[in-house]
C-alpha cells in the first residue's frame, strides 16, 4: 500500500460503476421519458460527486490537482441536487448544464493528463471525445433535445469507463 497513489482509489471506481450503470439503463431503454430517469440520474451525480471530493481531500497531500478534483465532485453534486430538484426542467436547459459539465470533465481530464500521474494517453483521448460531446450539447440543444437519451448515455458511458479504468492507476 505504500506506492498507493490515492488511499481512496476506489471512489473513482465507485463512479465508473454507476456512470456506467446509468449509461445502461439510459441505452437499454430509452422508451422510458427523461422525467422518469431523472431522478436517478440526480441521485447517481449526487453519490459520484460525493465519492470524487472523498477522493480529492484524501490526495490534497499527494496531488498538486486535488482542487480541481474536489471541484469536479462540487459540480456533480450541484447537477444531481437541480435534477431532483427541477425535474421538469425544459429540454433546452438540462442539455446546457448536461454540455457544461461534460466540457467541464473533458477539460480535467486533459489539463489532468499533463500532471503527470500517468494515462496521459488514455485521458487525452477520453477527453477530447467527451469535449466533442460537451460542444455538440452546448452549440446545439435543440438537436441534442432530440437525442438527449443517446448522448447523455454516451458521456455517462465514456465518462465511467474512463474512471474504471483511472481507478486501477490510483491503486
Amino acid at each position: 500500500m505504500g506506492n498507493q497513489k490515492s488511499k481512496y482509489w476506489y471512489m473513482s471506481l465507485i463512479k465508473g460503476v454507476i456512470m456506467t450503470i446509468l449509461a445502461i439503463l439510459l441505452f437499454t431503454r430509452p422508451e422510458g421519458s427523461l422525467l422518469a430517469f431523472t431522478l436517478y440520474i440526480g441521485l447517481g451525480f449526487i453519490i459520484t460527486g460525493i465519492a470524487i471530493i472523498i477522493q480529492g481531500i484524501s490526495a490534497k497531500g499527494v496531488l498538486n490537482n486535488w482542487g480541481r478534483v474536489v471541484f469536479g465532485g462540487v459540480m456533480d453534486i450541484f447537477l444531481g441536487y437541480v435534477l431532483i430538484a427541477h425535474p421538469g426542467l425544459t429540454l433546452s436547459i438540462i442539455p446546457v448544464m448536461i454540455g457544461f459539465w461534460a466540457a467541464f470533465s473533458g477539460t480535467s481530464l486533459i489539463i489532468d493528463a499533463f500532471s503527470g500521474t500517468g494515462g496521459t494517453m488514455l485521458k487525452i483521448i477520453f477527453g477530447i471525445f467527451i469535449l466533442i460531446l460537451a460542444n455538440s450539447i452546448i452549440f446545439n440543444p435543440i438537436s441534442f433535445g432530440v437525442t438527449l437519451i443517446i448522448w447523455l448515455g454516451m458521456i455517462l458511458f465514456f465518462t465511467g469507463i474512463y474512471n474504471i479504468i483511472n481507478s486501477f492507476s490510483l491503486k
